[in-house]
């Protein structure tokens, strides 16, 4: 996928957009734009060449009757309503790892809120070192930049606000409850729907920019899904029984998760803390916490403000950053 269109179908879109099921004659798009017939028929190839359904008769007239379900820059930009998150998008058809590509951008000076999306990843990236599985047009695979100012310490509690975003765009749009299971995964009846990935560029003292990746089972159906994720994975569309809107999704996650972080930015965890709370899985379950060779037992009781997880133990409380987590 193109960064972006051509200025001139980017214009031609934007006319027919605003007039939906209509059609428009290549007079009135001439008068709007003072462009000549020929290019605005050569606007109307690349848009078809995209996956925009356009009806008409060449150098007459022309109708868009159908926008393609596919996360293109300008249709993201389309009615999002954030300040920072998704102002420059990158998006791809295939591409090995959006976090890959994103920590590239980040060395290279790209600014926070940049977006990094495919249709499809070959090499997604899950937590310690597994696969994250991506195929082509049916989940939302992206990655984010961002610059917080923050020590190190404090970057896990990220992991918790997009997550916290996630459960909160999911359920507006399709009324789901979505639960959220410490470090990074969004559950529905027990099965993961989405996951988030953090990879860090830090100094002992600063951060000096985070990657958050996020994947999005949206409209798969169960046979889409490898045997040995069936048992364990699910979709929107599995959840709701119906093809989930991919474009009003990422719009209201970003949108969520922007006035999220922005607030985390300045007072951690603090105002999110409760409602991260009333998504938490873990509560008061009890767990088994494997850190490397070591193994916690105990019972999940609380996170604290930078997003660490505090368990109950035989030997007392004990504050956790990071790990992998059972219930037993």
């Amino acid at each position: 996928m193109k960064d972006s269109f051509s200025i001139v179908s980017e214009e031609v879109l934007f006319a027919l957009k605003n007039n939906l099921g209509s059609f428009l004659t290549v007079k009135e798009l001439k008068s709007s734009f003072n462009l000549p017939p020929a290019m605005i028929a050569k606007a109307i190839k690349e848009l078809k060449s995209w996956g925009y359904l356009i009806e008409g008769e060449e150098y007459k007239r022309y109708k868009l009757t159908q926008i393609p379900d596919l996360l293109f820059p300008l249709e993201i930009k389309d009615g999002l309503k954030s300040k920072v998150f998704g102002k420059k998008i990158h998006s791809f058809r295939t591409m090995g790892s959006t976090n890959e590509f994103g920590f590239t951008l980040a060395e290279n000076g790209a600014p926070e809120g940049t977006l990094i999306v495919a249709e499809q990843q070959t090499k997604g990236k899950g937590r310690l070192g597994h696969l994250w599985y991506s195929p082509p047009n049916l989940g939302i695979w992206m990655s984010l930049i961002l610059r917080p100012s923050i020590p190190p310490a404090k970057a896990s509690g990220l992991s918790l606000c997009a997550g916290l975003a996630l459960a909160l765009a999911i359920n507006e749009l399709t009324g789901l409850e979505v639960l959220i299971k410490w470090p990074n995964d969004c559950l529905i009846h027990g099965k993961k729907v989405g996951g988030i990935l953090l990879e860090l560029s830090a100094e002992l003292d600063r951060v000096n920019f985070v990657i958050a990746g996020i994947g999005i089972n949206v409209n798969q159906i169960e046979k889409d899904f490898p045997k040995n994720l069936a048992k364990k994975a699910t979709s929107l569309k599995i959840e709701k029984k119906e093809n989930i809107n991919r474009l009003a999704l990422l719009r209201l996650f970003l949108q969520k998760f922007e006035r999220i972080y922005l607030d985390f930015k300045k007072f951690g965890l603090v105002n999110y803390h409760q409602e991260i709370k009333d998504h938490f899985f873990l509560l008061g379950k009890k767990i088994k916490l494997k850190l490397g060779k070591k193994i916690i037992k105990g019972k999940a009781e609380d996170i604290d403000e930078n997003g660490a997880l505090i368990i109950q133990t035989k030997k007392g409380e004990k504050k956790i950053f990071c790990g992998e987590v059972t219930v037993i």
